[in-house]
C-alpha cells in the first residue's frame, strides 16, 4: 500500500479532493524503490517512493529528467510533482508511459537521439561535472565542477568508491592496490586527444533497464544520474551490461563517429559502474571490477 503521507502529497499535487478515487496497481519500481501506476480523475501516473531515501533522492532524479528533456533530443517521462524536504516519505510522480515494443527503427532512433543528446553540454565554460551532487542507483554521486576530466574521473568516480569498498571490508588493501593504478592511468588514457569532441550531457546510468519503449516504439530514458562528462561513458555502460543491439551502435556512430582509441578507454570507463555494482550488490562484481582495473592499468 502507498503510505498515507505519500498519498496525501499526491492528492495535493494533483488538486484532488479526499473523495476523489485513486486506484493503484503495483508495478516495478526497480530494485531500490516502490512503484505503482495510479488511476486518478486527472489521468494515469507513475508513482515511486522510498521510505529509506533521503529527501534529495527523488529531487535530483527529477532535476536530471528535466535536464535531459530540456535538450529536446531524447524523451523522458514528464515530472509531475516531487516531495519536498519536509515529506516523511520521499516520492516522485511522473507521467505514465504506455508501454510499447521496440522495433529496429526504435533502436536506430535511440542511437541517433543519444548522439544528439551528447552534443549538448549544459556548461558553457567547457567544464566537467555538475552543479550539485546527485545519486547513481541508491549511492551518492559526488560532482562539482572540474577543468580536468581525467582528474574528475579518478578523484570523483573511481577513488571514492574503491576506498568505501575497502572501508566496508568488500575489498582488501591488496585489491585496492590493484584499482589505484587504473585511476592513476586516467591522465594518460583520457588525454586531450581523446577528448577532442568536448564535454557532453550524459544520462549517466545508461543500462538497458533504464530504456523504455512507449506505444509506437519511441524510446524513453528513465532513472538518470546526469552530469557533464565524456560521451564514451554512456556507451561504455551500454556495452557493459548488454541489451543494446548493433543497430543502436551503428546509428550512433553514423550520427557522430567516435574518436580513435575508444576501445582502449573502455575498461577505465566501465570500472566506475562495476564499482557501483560491487558496492550495491557485492558478489561477482568485485572480481569484474578488478579485471577492468587490471585491463586499464596495463594498457600501453
Amino acid at each position: 500500500m502507498i503510505p498515507d503521507p505519500v498519498l496525501a502529497g499526491v492528492r495535493r499535487a494533483l488538486r484532488l479532493a479526499d473523495s476523489d478515487d485513486i486506484r493503484m496497481r503495483r508495478v516495478g519500481g526497480g530494485c531500490i524503490n516502490n512503484g505503482a501506476r495510479l488511476e486518478t480523475p486527472s489521468g494515469p501516473f507513475f508513482l515511486k517512493w522510498n521510505a529509506d531515501a533521503e529527501h534529495r533522492f527523488f529531487q535530483v532524479e527529477a532535476e536530471g529528467l528535466e535536464a535531459l528533456a530540456a535538450t529536446e533530443t531524447v524523451r523522458t517521462p514528464a515530472v509531475v510533482a516531487c516531495s519536498g524536504d519536509d515529506a516523511p516519505v520521499p516520492w516522485l510522480l511522473l507521467e505514465w508511459i504506455a508501454p510499447g515494443r521496440a522495433s529496429d527503427a526504435s533502436w536506430v532512433r535511440l542511437g541517433r537521439e543519444l548522439a544528439a543528446l551528447h552534443r549538448e553540454a549544459a556548461d558553457d565554460a567547457g567544464r566537467w561535472g555538475w552543479h550539485s551532487d546527485n545519486v547513481i542507483g541508491s549511492l551518492p554521486q559526488p560532482n562539482g565542477w572540474a577543468d580536468d576530466w581525467a582528474d574528475f574521473w579518478a578523484r570523483r568516480r573511481i577513488r571514492p568508491l574503491a576506498r568505501e569498498l575497502l572501508t566496508r571490508g568488500a575489498i582488501s588493501p591488496r585489491q585496492l592496490g590493484q584499482i589505484e593504478p587504473a585511476a592513476g592511468r586516467a591522465g594518460r588514457l583520457l588525454g586531450p586527444a581523446s577528448l577532442a569532441d568536448g564535454p557532453s550531457l550524459l544520462h549517466g546510468d545508461l543500462w538497458s533497464g533504464n530504456v523504455l519503449f512507449a506505444r509506437g516504439g519511441r524510446p524513453v530514458l528513465i532513472d538518470p544520474a546526469v552530469y557533464i562528462g565524456h560521451r564514451e561513458v554512456d556507451l561504455a555502460m551500454c556495452r557493459l551490461f548488454g541489451g543494446f543491439p548493433p543497430l543502436f551502435y551503428d546509428a550512433y556512430t553514423d550520427a557522430w563517429p567516435l574518436n580513435p582509441g575508444h576501445e582502449a578507454r573502455l575498461p577505465l570507463y566501465q570500472l566506475y559502474p562495476l564499482l557501483v555494482h560491487a558496492r550495491l550488490f557485492g558478489g561477482g562484481y568485485v572480481a569484474s571490477a578488478l579485471r577492468a582495473a587490471e585491463s586499464a592499468a596495463n594498457l600501453p
